[in-house]
């Protein structure tokens, strides 16, 4: 027994109007190729489906019984089929996104929110960790995409910008620095105690980069391996740091940040994924939507 969707539809159609005719324009198509199925579709099931007058068409006992069945079946398949081309389409799925912790609280808020207005079908998983440990989650395919510093000492991912997050001199509010705003020089920070980053993360090359700078700048009183720890010390008045100003949360009462320049620096925060994969429709969409949202912070 061969039976065809386009079988199983027209029987729905001519059940539900009581019409050749009028089914075949629900079904945009002709009156005989209507006529064609249901005779196909009767001798597919050896019983006749129709009782067919000149003014009534009705159904038989047999094909009455059959026509519920086929409904649910239809309309499962219909239902099924919505749902893979909304995933195809990005407009249903999910998408996991590994991110700084900075990120995570200060940056992707707004974003996930108008995402989320956009696409309300497609469900969004955010895990923090610290830049190696973001391109980890990429590379092992726990998450499609992540959001982190440059990896350009980490084989197997891709890097593309996003934002330029400026650095500037972090203090306690009752440092000597943090009794003005405004701009600040890295040779205003000499001598005053100073907090850094361990030789092995993200921030600390990037603070190597300058050499025109203070030697207690370049050689710290304590180095650390995290901002958040950073952001501890200097509650506690131990010291300054110059950190991105995006690690620093803007409610935050106990520090001021204030931007460092001559020269200027800036942290580069991009996207992270694994060359020569394709993301999911979902997952796609997140970055489109993510590189429209963040290109001001780009552009400053």
């Amino acid at each position: 027994m061969k039976i065809t969707l386009v079988q199983l539809r027209a029987f729905v159609a001519v059940a539900r109007e009581r019409s050749f005719t009028r089914a075949a324009k629900v079904l945009d198509t002709s009156q005989p190729s209507v006529t064609t199925a249901i005779k196909q579709l009767e001798t597919g099931l050896g019983l006749k489906l129709f009782d067919r007058s000149t003014k009534v068409l009705s159904l038989t006992k047999a094909s009455a019984a059959f026509l519920p069945g086929v409904e649910r079946i239809l309309e499962d398949l219909d239902a099924t089929l919505a749902d893979f081309q909304a995933a195809a389409d990005g407009t249903q799925g999910s998408v996991a996104v590994a991110v700084l912790p900075s990120v995570a609280t200060v940056v992707l808020p707004d974003t996930v929110k108008s995402f989320s207005a956009a696409f309300p079908k497609t469900r969004i998983s955010l895990r923090d960790d610290n830049s190696s440990g973001v391109c980890e989650r990429v590379l092992s395919g726990e998450v499609d995409l992540g959001v982190a510093g440059r990896t350009d000492h980490i084989a197997g991912v891709q890097f593309d910008p996003l934002i330029r997050d400026p650095f500037g001199a972090v203090a306690h509010k009752s440092h000597p620095l943090a009794q003005e705003q405004g701009p600040i020089s890295w040779d205003e920070l000499d001598g005053y105690p100073f907090i850094s980053f361990a030789a092995d993360t993200g921030l600390r090359p990037i603070l190597d980069t300058l050499t025109d700078i203070p030697e207690n700048v370049k050689s710290p009183w304590i180095e650390v391996s995290n901002i958040a720890t950073v952001l501890s010390l200097l509650k506690t008045n131990l010291g300054i740091a110059a950190l991105p100003k995006m690690s620093v949360n803007p409610i935050e009462n106990d520090v001021v940040f204030r931007t460092l320049l001559n020269p200027p620096l800036f942290r580069e925060l991009g996207l992270i994924t694994r060359p020569g994969r394709s993301l999911s429709p979902a997952a796609q969409n997140f970055v489109d939507h993510m590189k429209v949202t963040l290109r001001p912070k780009w552009e400053r």
